[in-house]
């Protein structure tokens, strides 16, 4: 299973893009950039989503999500939430994390 690094170093390819271009979209270096595609840096949800609209994708699609379940998109939205108004509260990230674990392929 892809990791979100290589994830997005692959759809920045397929796009015929360079790391500054993405970088510069971004608003940040490119080192700062490359950092993510070599899994230094984490993604952040704010970089996902900004990578997803690039992309003209979805943050499943960069997290690498599996969509078997009907009641993925469902869990999946109602978590997002919590995350997005919340101050990141490390219970909904180990939340989030465990749900990616099984949702995987």
């Amino acid at each position: 299973m892809k990791k979100s690094y290589e994830i997005i170093r692959d759809l920045r390819e397929d796009n015929h893009l360079t790391q500054l271009d993405v970088a510069n979209y971004l608003n940040m270096s490119r080192a700062a950039y490359n950092h993510y595609e070599l899994g230094r840096t984490n993604l952040t949800e704010d970089i996902i989503i900004k990578l997803a609209k690039l992309y003209h994708t979805t943050p499943n699609v960069i997290l690498n999500f599996s969509t078997k379940s009907k009641n993925y998109n469902t869990d999946f939205l109602k978590l997002y939430k919590k995350i997005k108004y919340s101050k990141i509260n490390i219970d909904y990230l180990i939340d989030f994390i465990e749900l990616n674990e099984k949702y995987k392929k």
